[in-house]
């Protein structure tokens, strides 16, 4: 659940898939500057594991397209089907694969659509990433392709959101920064304020959280997480009666069992 978690880019277990090694494709001029921006391709066929074997129907097709973008030169086509198997293994949530595919397509035939397809498939196979090594590797491909959608435009503040938080765990400082900076520039910005409350909890700065998470609800009324740590702002600063009602509204906003059962818990240690 969303508030077992203090970050949005939280460790959780990833499905993956082994990939067969990759030959260059015929690119034009474009398409070379964009792969010098980007770098070295991440491949995920390092040591990684599924929770399930794909069946034969699905290897089948995986591997019919595999031959389609291995053979075809021709820039449009190979991007359909780098497009088609990163499509593929987003549904059965592969994701580092997934993000490999959405990101080869990006290199094949450039725009920003494609970049931020390619950075969003990043950063989720980044959020659930459990070794520290890969993280950095995930973060660092989905901040590429974001840059390059941000060069083209400045006012995607959601995006530049996104590139903060693939700084954490390692340099929390700059992810602080650019999440600044968004807010400034968009106040009523959803994942600046967010984070940065979040950010503010985990350091112990409650005021702060207060502050952040009371500019979101305000703007953002709806915004479920943000009400509950909003709660859980007012709870860790001492203000008991403003976390008690905080609490109480939370309650009326969601009826999932686990959200019930984790506020109920504050509402106890209040009456105490």
């Amino acid at each position: 659940m969303w508030f077992s978690k203090l970050i949005v880019t939280g460790i959780a277990l990833v499905l993956i898939v082994v990939l067969y090694m990759l030959p260059k494709v015929v690119v034009d001029n474009q398409q070379q500057e964009n792969e010098e921006a980007i770098g070295d391709s991440f491949n995920p066929q390092v040591s990684e594991q599924h929770q399930r074997q794909l069946s034969e129907g699905e290897q089948a097709q995986i591997d019919r397209l595999k031959d389609g973008f291995n053979t075809n030169f021709l820039p449009e086509k190979s991007a359909i089907f780098a497009d088609s198997l990163a499509a593929i293994f987003a549904s059965l949530n592969y994701l580092d694969s997934a993000a490999y595919y959405y990101g080869q397509a990006a290199d094949i035939e450039p725009d920003v659509g494609r970049w931020l397809k390619a950075g969003d498939s990043y950063f989720e196979a980044y959020s659930y990433a459990v070794e520290v090594q890969k993280q950095h590797q995930l973060g660092e491909k989905a901040r590429q392709y974001f840059n390059l959608a941000l060069k083209q435009d400045q006012g995607l503040f959601d995006i530049k959101a996104k590139v903060a938080l693939t700084f954490l765990p390692e340099q929390p400082m700059q992810a602080v920064i650019l999440l600044k900076e968004v807010v400034e520039s968009d106040p009523e910005n959803r994942l600046g304020l967010y984070n940065l409350g979040l950010l503010s909890i985990q350091s112990q700065q409650f005021d702060k959280a207060i502050e952040r998470f009371e500019k979101l609800t305000l703007s953002h009324p709806d915004h479920l997480e943000g009400q509950f740590y909003l709660g859980v702002s007012y709870f860790e600063a001492g203000e008991k009666i403003k976390a008690r009602d905080q609490f109480e509204l939370v309650k009326t906003m969601d009826q999932d069992p686990e959200v019930l059962a984790t506020v109920d818990e504050y509402l106890e240690k209040l009456k105490l």
